[in-house]
């Protein structure tokens, strides 16, 4: 192995063997499944060989992570590689469209309908800021080629998406196709997950940045994520308030529809006593035939009359909406189900994808592919459910480098949150537990299983200042709540699977206590019953790959919010006695201790353990 490009000092003994094993998976073309705790470096560790590999052997390397906040950490190794080796290494930190957009016109567009915006402003040469980015006519390509080259003169190694869009917006030119230059410029790009993996982004952003799938190392941070991520992404879902919007819209352009009551009482009929039902793609014909029209036009009419609403508008179309989900319905795509469901007066129908491989599995034709995360065990259900060839594809795990005595891990008997359990005095344990912890260090996050375990156990929580977040808080509202926390210290509430359970990174040592209350497990309706019986057939582990694996991925990733550094001292305490369970507890790391204790002897647990820190914060 050749010397690698690593921009500190010295290499830790665990990242060099995830060093040595990202190299080796490079030479041999193959990919490699990397359980990388926390602490081991593991950015540095595969982006290291990765530009080290790509530049002696002329690939481009995809860093591809869920969400932007997390493109810092990969960015600062790149400059910091450049810079330490004096390296010709360009690279781009790149967003999609719609976050990068400067067009104030557009900023409170949702999705489809700003895509739908954009497209049409740059069709008929409307927006000035792609005329300027790209241009138009030849005097217009000339001028943004120069704007261009002035940027790629002062650009370095790497420059944060925020210093483009701000130098974008300062020339009047489009933050988002200047970034395309530079991808087509650089050696390396840091992007979202879909740039690569989504079928027709992935189409056109190759072809725009002249790369090629073969040609390219991919590396998928926080790969755990990726699985629910694809299935989510290739799903469509349309309801009966979704229509009366849809009627609304056409009522302000002069036309009249009353297909909410032909949905309403379709759907109910359907239903009869039922919540939820499978349903065949043609079963749809039916409310359709109000239409008079095959689905196909039915999509199209409803694309042309969102994109009239949009022109007249400018503001967000549920008939656009409409339209995407019929295409979406009527697509025959394997591995999917398609499910009615009904509460009251409310319906909705949805197609759900239960196979990422359809799409994921076309990561197979790149040179090699890194997937790594804190919680990727077991390896090989990631490595069946993304399509990943087998033969190519090599699973290695690292020890946690944190000394065990700097963390405590208890799960506490006699609590649980299982549904034939929960009730008003089980919510009252839970919350009086969770107070008693938090006295110990007063810097405590506590992730519940859902919002409804959350909602019953909180009115009965005592500690203050408690900083809790709501379901359908904003991203921005969840920084700050984060941010208010780390400031002032208390009680951080929220739960597995959400943001501030894996989105937000806590370096500061600002979480002492990680209370896991109960098992993260997806509500048995249809679609996680179709899974289990999906991966069931296709794999022979339904239940494992579909149910409970993913609920103790989402625990382990809660829990790992507290042990960020070395340095790092926290307790994590599992209030829920079936974390100790062996089909549950064979999934915890195996080189880490875990205590089952009794509720009445955590005390003395936390008090022994955080004897050496002195007083209480």
């Amino acid at each position: 192995m050749p010397e690698i490009h690593f921009r500190h000092s010295r290499i830790r003994d665990h990242q060099k063997q995830m060093v040595h094993d990202v190299y080796a998976a490079l030479e041999a073309g193959n990919h490699l499944l990397a359980h990388a705790p926390c602490g081991i470096g593991k950015t540095d560790a595969a982006l290291s060989p990765a530009i080290t590999y790509a530049m002696e052997h002329g690939l481009d390397v995809f860093f591809l992570t869920p969400k932007i906040s997390q493109h810092k950490i990969a960015a600062e190794v790149v400059k910091g590689v450049a810079e330490k080796y004096g390296l010709s290494l360009r690279a781009v930190d790149m967003i999609g469209r719609r976050h990068a957009c400067a067009h104030p016109a557009l900023a409170d567009l949702d999705q489809d309908t700003f895509y739908q915006t954009c497209e049409r402003l740059r069709r008929e040469e409307k927006c000035g800021f792609y005329s300027n980015a790209r241009g138009n006519t030849k005097l217009e390509e000339a001028k943004a080629e120069l704007l261009f080259r002035k940027m790629l003169n002062n650009y370095g190694a790497i420059k944060a998406h925020t210093e483009v869009i701000a130098e974008s917006e300062e020339a009047h030119a489009c933050p988002y196709e200047l970034m395309i230059k530079l991808a087509s410029n650089s050696k390396l790009i840091i992007a979202d997950y879909f740039h690569m993996i989504a079928p027709q982004i992935r189409t056109l952003f190759l072809a725009k940045t002249k790369k090629k799938m073969e040609n390219s190392i991919v590396i998928i941070d926080e790969a755990h994520n990726l699985p629910k991520r694809v299935r989510d992404y290739l799903s469509v879902s349309f309801n009966n308030r979704m229509i009366s919007r849809m009627e609304s819209e056409m009522k302000s352009m002069g036309g009249d529809m009353k297909f909410e009551k032909e949905f309403s009482g379709w759907a109910r009929g359907a239903l009869k006593q039922e919540s939820e039902m499978l349903v065949p793609t043609e079963h749809l014909n039916s409310p359709l035939a109000y239409f008079a029209m095959k689905p196909e036009e039915t999509a199209d009419y409803f694309e042309s009359a969102g994109v009239g609403y949009i022109e007249k508008t400018n503001r967000k179309s549920a008939l656009l909406k409409f339209s995407k989900f019929l295409r979406g319905w009527y697509e025959n795509t394997p591995g999917s189900i398609r499910i009615l469901k009904g509460k009251g007066n409310f319906f909705s129908v949805s197609k759900r994808f239960l196979d990422p491989a359809v799409i994921t599995s076309e990561l197979n034709k790149a040179h090699s592919v890194i997937m790594m995360s804190a919680t990727l065990h077991p390896m090989h259900m990631y490595r069946d459910v993304l399509g990943l060839d087998e033969k190519r594809t090599l699973m290695k795990s690292y020890p946690s480098p944190f000394p065990k005595s700097n963390k405590l891990n208890l799960i506490v008997e006699g609590t649980t949150t299982r549904y034939s359990q929960r009730n008003v005095e089980e919510f009252r344990k839970i919350a009086e537990m969770a107070d008693r912890i938090h006295k110990f260090k007063k810097r405590t996050a506590v992730f519940f299983p859902s919002y409804n375990v959350l909602n019953s156990v909180l009115p009965f929580m005592k500690s203050t200042p408690k900083f809790v977040q709501g379901e359908r808080m904003s991203p921005r509202d969840v920084h700050k709540l984060a941010k208010d926390f780390s400031t002032q210290g208390g009680m951080l509430i929220g739960v597995q699977g959400g943001s501030l359970s894996e989105g937000l990174d806590f370096g500061n040592g600002e979480i002492k206590t990680a209370i896991i209350v109960g098992i993260a497990l997806e509500e048995m309706g249809l679609e996680v019953k179709s899974l289990i019986e999906y991966y069931q057939e296709k794999f022979g582990k339904g239940w494992e790959y579909a149910y409970i694996y993913p609920a103790v991925t989402r625990a382990l990733q809660a829990a790992g919010r507290a042990i960020r550094k070395e340095e790092d001292r926290a307790a994590i305490v599992y209030l829920d006695e079936r974390f100790n369970w062996q089909n549950y507890r064979k999934l915890f790391p195996a080189e880490e201790r875990y205590a089952a204790v009794a509720a009445q002897d955590v005390d003395g647990y936390l008090a022994e353990f955080w004897k050496e820190d002195g007083n209480q914060l």
